[in-house]
C-alpha cells in the first residue's frame, strides 16, 4: 500500500507528463478493443450459416472450401445420408447466386438458399416474432434477413421474378456484398435456375444418443465421393477459407499490434524521461537505503497504475462507441476483453524496463552534488 501511495505521488508531482502517459494507454486499449471486435465481429458473419442452423453434419461437393466455394452433389445422397445408421434425418439445401433489384432500382447480389418442408434445415434456428417456418409453404414466399426489411418492403425481385416476403430471420447477417433469401426448395431452384437433380448441401441430424464423430465416419464410409462436416468443421473452415482469401485478418491483427506498440513507446518514453527529471528524487531514494528490489517494484506499480487506468477508460470508451453504433460488427467476448488487459499490463510493465535500467546503475551519491 505504501508502495502503491509513493508511486501515485511521484506521478501527481508530474501531472502533464502522467496524463500524456495514460492517454497514451487509453488510445492504445480503445484500439486494440476495436481492431479486434472488428475481427471477431467480421468472423462471427463469415460462419453465421453453420453456426446459425440446427444441423449436426453437412455432406457436401469433396471440392468444399466453404459455402462460398463449393460444388454440388446429387440428389440421391440425401436418401443415402438418411440410411446411414446413425442418422435422425437428412434434408436438401441448396443455394445459388442471383440479382435482387432494390425498390430504386438497384440490382445487387443475392444468395437463394433453398429448404424442404417440413424440416426446413439449413433455416436460421432463430426467427423474428411472428414468423414461423411454415409460412415457406406456399409457392412464392420468402424469408429476409430482419435487417433488410426497410430495404425491399413486402415483395422482392430475384432475376425477374418476383417474390412475397413471408418473415424474416435473425442472427444471420451477410460479411460479403450480397443479401440472404431463404425460400423453399423449389422456388430456389426456379430462382436461381439449379438442376433439379442436384443439390449444394445435405443438413443432417444425428439420433439422440449417437456421436457425432461416430455418424460422420459411417458417412464418410457409404457416400466416399463427398465430404462431410460437422458444424463446428464447417465453421473452422468458412473462417479458414475468408482468410486465406483476404487480407482482413492480418489488416486487424496488425492493427492490434501496431495499437499495442504506440501504448508501450509512449509508457517507455513517459516513465524513461520522468526517470531524468527526477533523478536526484530517486538517487534520495537509494540514499535513505532503498533496495534495487523497492525501486524496480516502484517503477513496475507506476506501470500498473498506467495500464489499469488506462484499460478501464479506453474499455468504457470502446462501449461507448459500440453502444452509438450497434451496426457495426463489433463483439467483445470476456476472453478478448480479459486478453486485452493482459497485454495491456505486459506492453506497460515491458515498457518499464527501459526505466528501470536507468534507476537501477543509478549513484545514491548524486543527491549530494550541486
Amino acid at each position: 500500500m505504501r508502495l502503491t501511495g509513493l508511486a501515485v505521488r511521484l506521478l501527481v508531482d508530474a501531472p502533464v507528463k502522467s496524463l500524456g502517459t495514460l492517454l497514451g494507454v487509453i488510445v492504445s486499449v480503445f484500439l486494440m478493443l476495436q481492431q479486434m471486435s472488428l475481427l471477431l465481429g467480421i468472423l462471427g458473419r463469415v460462419s453465421a450459416f453453420a453456426d446459425a442452423t440446427e444441423a449436426d453434419l453437412w455432406v457436401a461437393s469433396a471440392a468444399t472450401e466453404g459455402t462460398d466455394a463449393t460444388d454440388s452433389v446429387p440428389a440421391s445422397r440425401v436418401g443415402a445420408a438418411a440410411g446411414t445408421p446413425g442418422v435422425a434425418w437428412a434434408a436438401p439445401v441448396v443455394q445459388g447466386i442471383g440479382r435482387v433489384t432494390r425498390p430504386d432500382g438497384v440490382r445487387e447480389l443475392v444468395k437463394v438458399i433453398g429448404v424442404e418442408a417440413p424440416r426446413y434445415a439449413g433455416l436460421p434456428r432463430t426467427l423474428a416474432p411472428g414468423t414461423s417456418r411454415a409460412a415457406l409453404r406456399a409457392s412464392g414466399r420468402v424469408l429476409l434477413n430482419w435487417n433488410d426489411r426497410a430495404l425491399f418492403g413486402d415483395r422482392i425481385e430475384v432475376d425477374g421474378r418476383a417474390g412475397t416476403v413471408a418473415g424474416y430471420f435473425e442472427g444471420m447477417d451477410p460479411h460479403s456484398p450480397y443479401y440472404y433469401v431463404y425460400s423453399n426448395l423449389d422456388d430456389a431452384r426456379a430462382l436461381s435456375d439449379f438442376p433439379q437433380d442436384r443439390v449444394t448441401f445435405v443438413a443432417v441430424g444425428v439420433e439422440r444418443g449417437a456421436r457425432v464423430l461416430d455418424v460422420e465416419r459411417r458417412l464418410k464410409a457409404r457416400i466416399p465421393d463427398v465430404t462431410v462436416l460437422s458444424r463446428q468443421e464447417l465453421h473452422d473452415a468458412e473462417i479458414r477459407y475468408f482468410l486465406v482469401r483476404s487480407p482482413v485478418g492480418v489488416v486487424f491483427g496488425m492493427g492490434t499490434v501496431v495499437a499495442a506498440l504506440i501504448g508501450a513507446a509512449i509508457v517507455a518514453v513517459t516513465l524513461y524521461s520522468t526517470v531524468i527529471d527526477r533523478t536526484r528524487d530517486y538517487g534520495m531514494l537509494k540514499a535513505v537505503g532503498a533496495r534495487r528490489r523497492d525501486l524496480l517494484a516502484l517503477l513496475l506499480a507506476q506501470a500498473g497504475l498506467f495500464a489499469v487506468a488506462g484499460y478501464v477508460i479506453g474499455a468504457a470508451a470502446f462501449f461507448l462507441v459500440r453502444h452509438a453504433y450497434p451496426d457495426l460488427p463489433m463483439t467483445a467476448t470476456p476472453g478478448m476483453m480479459a486478453g486485452i488487459a493482459i497485454a495491456a499490463l505486459v506492453s506497460c510493465t515491458l515498457a518499464s524496463l527501459v526505466a528501470v535500467r536507468r534507476v537501477l546503475t543509478l549513484d545514491a551519491a548524486i543527491v549530494f552534488r550541486s
